[in-house]
This record gives C-alpha cells, sequence and structure tokens, in this order.
C-alpha cells in the first residue's frame, strides 16, 4: 500500500508526495506555535470546534511553590473557554515517545494545576505576543471572536479551570505508536475532569510542497460518555436589558453619569445603529453599525464612566482599515478633549471620560467627530 499522497494542479498536473519524517523536533514544535490549528479542533470537539491561543513555547513548570521552573513543556494553549492545553512533542524515532513521555507529561500537569500563578501565566502570554509585535488584547479578542470579550474574566476562568484539574493533555508526533495509543486511551477513560488524547501529524513532501494531516488518537465512545462535553463551564453573570443597565449604571455612578450615558445611548440610536449590553462582570453597552459591506462596532459606553472610539473593532472596515485614518480620530480627541493616548491608541479604544462630557458643548463636539467616523464607515473612503 502506497503511504503518499496526490495533488492535481489547476493544470492539470500531478503532484506526489510521499511520508518523510520531520527533519528535526523542533520544526514540528515551530509548526504548531505558528499554525495552532493543526491540533484539529474540531476532532477534539465536532460539537463546539476548539480554537487554541499559544501562552508560550518551552513554558516553564514549578516543582514547588514559588518555584521558576524545574521542568519545560513544549507548548502552552488555551482554548476559548479558558481550559489550559499542554502539548509535548517528540518525533518516532524518539524512543521516549512512548511511556517516557506519559510520565514527563504527568509531572508537567500534577505540578501546573498547583504551582502555576495565573498572573504569571497572563504576563508569559503578553511576553509571547511581543515577541511577534501582536497586541495582547487583540489577539484574545480574536482568540474569543467577541469585541466585548472580558480579558479579567477570561484569565480568572483560566485560573479556575487549572485549580479544578479540567485540563487537557495532548501528545503530538509523526507517528503514534500502538502502546501509546493505548495508555493515552486508558488515561482519557479513567481521568476526569482532565482529558487526555494523542494527534499524529503525519508529514508529505514533495516538488518543495510540504503537507500535514493531523489524525485524531486516542478518544473513545466509553471516555466521552463518561466526560460528557470537553468543554469547561463557565459561569456568566445574566444579561440585562438596556433599561436595567441604566438603572444599575444610576446606582453605580449617579444620575448626571447615567444621563450623559443616555444622550450617547439615544444618538447612537438616532444613527441607526443596534446597541446590546454585554455580558461581562462588568457589563457596558456596545454599538452595532451596519453598512454597505458588512458591519462593525465604532463605540462601547462603559459602566465605568467612559466611552470609547472602538478602533479595535474597526480595524477590517475600510477606511479605518488604514492605520493613518486611525491615527486621525486619535489626534481629534486629544485636540478636542486634552486627552493623551499612547501609541497602541490606534488599534485601542481611545476614551473620553463622562466627567469631560457634562456641558452638552462637549457632548455636542464628539458626536461631531463621530458623525465624520461614521460617514466615512459608511462610504467606504
Amino acid at each position: 500500500m502506497s503511504d503518499g499522497i496526490f495533488i492535481i494542479k489547476d493544470d492539470n498536473n500531478l503532484i506526489e508526495m510521499r511520508s518523510t519524517a520531520f527533519e528535526s523536533e523542533d520544526l514540528l514544535q515551530e509548526l504548531l506555535a505558528t499554525h495552532p490549528s493543526l491540533i484539529a479542533g474540531d476532532a477534539v470537539d465536532p460539537i463546539n470546534p476548539r480554537r487554541w491561543l499559544l501562552i508560550a513555547r518551552e513554558q516553564a513548570v514549578p516543582g514547588e511553590e514559588g518555584g521558576s521552573g524545574r521542568w519545560s513543556l513544549d507548548h502552552l494553549f488555551v482554548d476559548q473557554d479558558g481550559v489550559p492545553t499542554l502539548v509535548e512533542v517528540k518525533r518516532a524515532n524518539d524512543l521516549r515517545g512512548r511511556r517516557e513521555v506519559v510520565a514527563q507529561m504527568l509531572d508537567y500537569a500534577a505540578n501546573g494545576v498547583v504551582y502555576w500563578p495565573m498572573e504569571a501565566i497572563r504576563q508569559q502570554f503578553e511576553r509571547t505576543c511581543a515577541l511577534t509585535a501582536r497586541d495582547a488584547d487583540q489577539a484574545l479578542r480574536e482568540h474569543l471572536g467577541r469585541p466585548d470579550a472580558d480579558f479579567d474574566e477570561f484569565w480568572r476562568g483560566v485560573d479556575v479551570n487549572l485549580r479544578a484539574g479540567r485540563i487537557r493533555m495532548v501528545f503530538v508526533a509523526d507517528v503514534i505508536y500502538p502502546e501509546l495509543k493505548r495508555i493515552v486511551e486508558f488515561l482519557n477513560a479513567q481521568m476526569s475532569p482532565a482529558e487526555v488524547i494523542a494527534l499524529e501529524i503525519k508529514h508529505y513532501t514533495g516538488q518543495g510542497l510540504r503537507t500535514l494531516v493531523p489524525r485524531l488518537i486516542g478518544r473513545t465512545a466509553e471516555a466521552e460518555r463518561r466526560k460528557g462535553s470537553s468543554g469547561a463551564t463557565s459561569v456568566t453573570k445574566p444579561q440585562l436589558s438596556i433599561e436595567e443597565w441604566f438603572t444599575w449604571l444610576n446606582a453605580e455612578r449617579g444620575a448626571k453619569e447615567a444621563a450623559i450615558a443616555r444622550s450617547v445611548y439615544n444618538w447612537w440610536i438616532a444613527q441607526g445603529c443596534e446597541i446590546t449590553v454585554t455580558k461581562s462582570q462588568k457589563p457596558a453597552l456596545i454599538v452595532k453599525l451596519t453598512h454597505g459591506k458588512g458591519h462593525c462596532w465604532p463605540a462601547v459606553i462603559k459602566s465605568n464612566g467612559r466611552v470609547s472610539t472602538a478602533l479595535c473593532y474597526v480595524l477590517t472596515t475600510r477606511p479605518f482599515d488604514s492605520i493613518e485614518a486611525r491615527r486621525e480620530i486619535v489626534s481629534e480627541l486629544e485636540r478636542t478633549f486634552g486627552q493623551r493616548y499612547n501609541e497602541r491608541a490606534v488599534d485601542g479604544e481611545p476614551y473620553v471620560p463622562f466627567a469631560l462630557l457634562q456641558e452638552p458643548a462637549a457632548l455636542e463636539k464628539l458626536f461631531a467627530i463621530w458623525q465624520s467616523f461614521v460617514n466615512r464607515i459608511r462610504v467606504g473612503s
């Protein structure tokens, strides 16, 4: 039986690709770090496919309280439900790929759930983003798929999952041998709420091309029956209605600030926008603007006494997919309200506090900036 795959190009030429070993274990590790979707999230959970956020490669694992790191885990990811996912990589020609790697992983898991400080994990994620010149907040928003994501709530969920032992252990290799498969199936059936799986990533090369084919191994129907859903259970605050939110804001911030928020709300409604209350621990009002080519979220009215121009949610909306156009908005807000924003504001949420909007003339100045903002989005230039 041929161990190869065949690709037919648009010009009807056939490319034969043969199964080959990875040149190095480091290459496989790097591929997983840069392309986390190789971890077959739709196979891990077909109903609610998993998405992976890389915390770090070579994540230190302490062996005692306050320890700097006794071991080094190949990769630490979290999924969209904040479930820590430990990944250990071995090539088929590494003889440890059968039993020793299991002992290693259990060491990492047993100590990580006890000794990993959540704040250190969050800081490590931010350092990982900085190494690739990515904005950590934006990366997390994209991972969660929610423009109203509450970051603190997400990291608290990661901490809860970790302390409860609600983790996922993933063994990755180009060949998963039967001995490792049986061990993984046994552990996955016995361990709860932890999950143990193996991922075989076959590697094919030919004519300068490289193809990777992931295959999940170790899940059994009995294990799935015992465990139920693979995702973490998260507790979210009941969603408020708009009027409930204003009542809550009045109690939290006072009638004056609630009135300013109401004026801002009314202005966006007059623009034909939809406004919803977020489900975060500190709920906000988020504005949805529908335009000719889709929709975006141009503003957020926050419960901490601020209203923000949400440039981070128009990054793919013309003309504000241009950093120069976003800088114009930031500069205008600075000139008008005397605010000083850092460089990240062009990809973030430059805000104006309610305290600067108490006079009707100040509100009108903000609305004038937003009117230009909205008009440019609607015409796309």
